[in-house]
């Protein structure tokens, strides 16, 4: 097809042409090839389209810089859709530079309408990350992140040099620093693509960078942020609920060629914001991807927001903390139709979820009310304990709107055992949201293990994918499976009482990288 300067760009499409529009963007230097995998396995379900960006693969090379800047790739992506799916808004799934263009295209007027959802890898909003380099600079706790990420970026610079950078890619010790840096997974760039493809930083980094602008997106958007990217942090790509109010963020186990190293999961993330966006419920994986009330969430039917009240499935997702006050007061967790055993709803004693409906004062409390050092919250909305903030498993009707709660609505939590550190264990990830089981055929994302058998689920989560959290007690076993899992994360329990063995378990949890909290 044409594109609106003249350009043609080579387009492919598998599947079947009457099911959702699935249109997949490369980076740089690659071409639509990067797809093949993830391109597979989508279009067992829907219709998908890659196309190669200008500059590279089959599609034209412009002759001057300005034929490379973010409104003409616009133009490029505008006339796909207008040949693949001229009736129905597309779903977005980019990478690198092409979902650098991408939220260029999904944050602008010109496809407004056009795009159903968006799922981006490993390339953020050039004027996003303007703002978000101001915003670190500003204060000295950002310097760190901010100067990260500067040393990540550091070959943009060398590609804004005339020349060198094209010598670099004709001689072959671009490619050469290329495989030293991500393996194999980058691939064999053709030499023409690398050198072309050069344009991209020089038209537009610059300019986007010195001089950003607000730009919100409408659609919903899903990051996936590999933890293992040599040139884009993880902070970078998904501090973006400023910018996108419905936002998703996976962090997953990986380097920057994701979609060739792990194609399944690539794959499988894009095709459940695919689905939620055309109607379906929201999957287990979404509901952890968007846990901890930082993102404001519409789900299919435009029911609830704030991240609070979990988009419930019917078949049977968590239930959310303001459904449990309502049903309970908050006296005790609540367990589902398959969830954890009675027994561990009643362990926690009464440090669950304590509501504003009159539930039995926790013992952290009772402790800091009889020794006076600290304020007690009453039901009219005293300040909040010391204890119950350092906590941080549920949020006391006192909290400030702005204050984030450890919670883990759409988590799947798998405790063995029956010790009493289990139970507390238990108690205290349902009273926090999650859903709590002895064990299931699902994969779990944390893992209470007391028998022994934490390798087996570390087995399990490595296999699907998008990491996970094993909590035992041995640490000689612990620092095995970090030496052989280390996609996962492994806490060592500890000792102590059960009950603050667990609360120092949640808060470790939470911390993590893949608590998306």
């Amino acid at each position: 097809m044409v594109s609106r300067d003249g350009t043609r760009i080579a387009v492919a499409e598998a599947g079947d042409p009457a099911a959702p529009t699935v249109v997949c963007v490369h980076g740089y230097p690659d071409d639509r090839s990067v797809w093949d995998g993830v391109a597979a396995r989508l279009a067992e379900r829907f219709h998908v389209v890659t196309y190669d960006v200008r500059g590279a693969g089959e599609s034209d090379r412009p002759p001057r810089r300005d034929g490379y800047a973010l409104d003409r790739l616009t133009e490029d992506l505008a006339a796909v859709l207008d040949e693949v799916s001229p009736d129905r808004p597309a779903h977005l799934v980019a990478h690198d530079w092409g979902s650098i263009q991408s939220w260029h295209a999904v944050t602008g007027d010109r496809l407004r309408g056009r795009i159903a959802s968006f799922t981006s890898i490993s390339g953020p909003s050039l004027d996003h990350a303007g703002h978000w380099f101001r915003t670190r600079l500003r204060r000295p706790s950002g310097w760190g992140p901010a100067l990260r990420q500067l040393v990540h970026s550091s070959y943009i610079v060398f590609f804004q040099i005339p020349l060198v950078p094209e010598l670099s890619w004709r001689s072959g010790v671009g490619r050469r620093v290329l495989r030293r840096l991500s393996g194999s997974a980058a691939g064999r760039p053709a030499v023409a693509d690398a050198v072309h493809g050069l344009e991209l930083y020089r038209a537009n980094v610059g300019m986007r960078l010195s001089r950003p602008r607000p730009r919100p997106a409408e659609v919903p958007v899903q990051v996936l942020a590999p933890l293992g990217d040599p040139y884009v942090t993880p902070a970078l790509q998904t501090d973006v609920a400023r910018w996108a109010p419905r936002l998703w963020v996976r962090r997953l186990p990986g380097g920057h060629w994701i979609p060739r190293e792990r194609p399944d999961v690539i794959a499988r993330c894009a095709a459940e914001l695919v689905d939620f966006a055309e109607g379906a419920p929201e999957s287990r994986g979404l509901r952890r991807a968007r846990a901890g009330g930082a993102e404001v969430v519409d789900s299919a039917d435009g029911a609830r927001a704030g991240g609070i009240e979990a988009a419930d499935s019917a078949d049977g997702a968590s239930e959310s903390r303001a459904r449990r006050r309502a049903r309970s007061g908050g006296a005790k967790p609540v367990d589902s139709a398959d969830r954890a055993p009675e027994r561990w709803a009643r362990a926690a004693g009464t440090e669950v979820a304590d509501s504003a409906a009159g539930a039995p004062e926790s013992r952290g409390l009772r402790r800091a009310r009889s020794g006076g050092a600290e304020p007690v919250d009453s039901v009219a909305g005293a300040p909040e304990s010391r204890a119950l903030r350092r906590a941080e498993l549920v949020g006391s009707a006192a909290r400030a709107p702005e204050r984030r709660t450890a919670r883990f609505d759409g988590y799947l939590v798998v405790i063995t055992g029956e010790s009493r550190f289990a139970r507390a264990a238990a108690a205290a990830f349902a009273g926090a949201g999650a859903e709590v089981r002895g064990d299931g055929p699902d994969v779990p994302d944390v893992v209470v293990d007391s028998r022994g058998t934490a390798r087996d689920f570390a087995a399990r989560m490595a296999a699907r994918g998008e990491g996970g959290q094993l909590v035992l007690h041995d640490p000689a076993e612990a620092a095995r499976l970090r030496r052989d899992f280390p996609g996962l994360n492994v806490i060592v329990a500890g000792d102590g009482s059960p009950e603050r063995a667990a609360r120092r378990v949640l808060r470790a949890v939470a911390r993590n990288r893949h608590a998306g909290i």
